[in-house]
């Protein structure tokens, strides 16, 4: 049997909050069910106390992990994680996640998690790196003294004009 999300004087409201709890927006259930978006909001809050749904936007699934957007998109685009809705507007791409992606997110990690220096298991206390000395060795010059800088840049400057001057001897003149 299908719901009937209109009838003639007053709107379903189970069929309203199971529109809302999958992901529609506002403006969708009001257009499905001929109400204004006002009105399912009141609805919503009268009946529900809220006009909150159970997924997450992305923003909140990245600060929930601390990850980066890119990280949690490559996360999407390699098929570890998969949105409850996504839907496209004119300006973008829009998903929604469920709880599940959390617990997909925490499976992946907790399956892959070595360490990106030396490929060591990632004890539970750290996140990127096995040890401090990995980190080190992977931030050389951002834990470089000031005079190891300096050399480290004159070293490059060098390297520079030597290329310089074998691109200027190899060009042929012009007149």
């Amino acid at each position: 049997m299908e719901l009937s999300i209109r009838t003639r004087s007053n709107v379903n409201i189970n069929a309203v909050y199971a529109m809302r709890r999958s992901g529609s927006t506002l403006q969708q259930i009001a257009d499905k069910t001929g109400r204004s978006k006002e009105r399912i909001r009141q609805i919503l809050i009268s009946n529900y106390g809220t006009t909150g749904h159970k997924l997450m936007s992305t923003e909140q699934l990245r600060k929930l992990f601390g990850f980066s957007r890119h990280h949690i998109l490559d996360l999407y685009n390699n098929g570890v994680i998969t949105p409850a809705k996504e839907w496209k507007a004119n300006n973008g791409q829009y998903l929604l996640w469920s709880t599940t992606a959390i617990s997909q997110i925490n499976s992946y990690h907790n399956a892959t998690k070595v360490c990106k220096q030396c490929g060591a298991v990632i004890p539970p206390n750290r996140r990127i790196y096995c040890s401090t000395r990995c980190y080190t060795e992977s931030h050389k010059y951002k834990n470089m003294s000031n005079d190891g800088k300096k050399r480290h840049l004159n070293s490059i400057r060098r390297y520079r004009e030597k290329q310089k001057l074998a691109l200027t001897e190899d060009l042929p003149l012009r007149a």
